[in-house]
């Protein structure tokens, strides 16, 4: 595991920083078009960003998730331990803010591929609440070398 840590790590970062720039970009960004154009023009925007992000924005939670996991390994164990240093406690926190993320975007899918609607919340504040809690995984990262 040591061999394909650094690795993981980079996968990690980059694939992080491409997620919270797309939710950035979204909520600073493309939210404020909204309303800019025709009805028919707004639609066909949401529906071309829909459609890229669809593709992109699962599978890199996913890697991330899954890298994360591998990197998790290397401080949270059976010989480590789980809660015994700072960096452990906030390892943990970090990984309960990521499976929140984790768990919206499964349930956007979930509404996607039932054809269900969304809710209000999800459909107009989700990427809000990602991006808040990715601020505050990435100080909390920070927070895990300095404490």
């Amino acid at each position: 595991m040591e061999a394909v840590y650094p690795y993981a790590h980079i996968v990690h970062l980059v694939l992080a920083i491409m997620f919270l720039g797309y939710v950035f970009t979204d909520v600073f960004m493309i939210s404020t078009l909204k309303g800019k154009f025709s009805k028919e023009t707004d639609k066909e925007i949401n529906q071309t960003l829909g459609a890229k992000s669809f593709k992109i924005f699962p599978i890199t939670l996913l890697i991330i998730v899954l890298s994360g996991g591998m990197m998790m390994s290397r401080y949270i164990n059976s010989n480590a331990g789980f809660f015994e240093t700072d960096l452990q406690k906030l390892l943990v926190i970090k990984i309960v803010l990521a499976l929140i993320i984790a768990a919206g975007v499964l349930f956007n899918l979930f509404t996607k591929f039932t054809g269900r609607q969304k809710p209000h919340f999800m459909q107009e504040h989700f990427h809000k609440v990602v991006l808040v809690l990715g601020l505050f995984i990435v100080i909390l990262a920070k927070m895990m070398y300095t404490a």
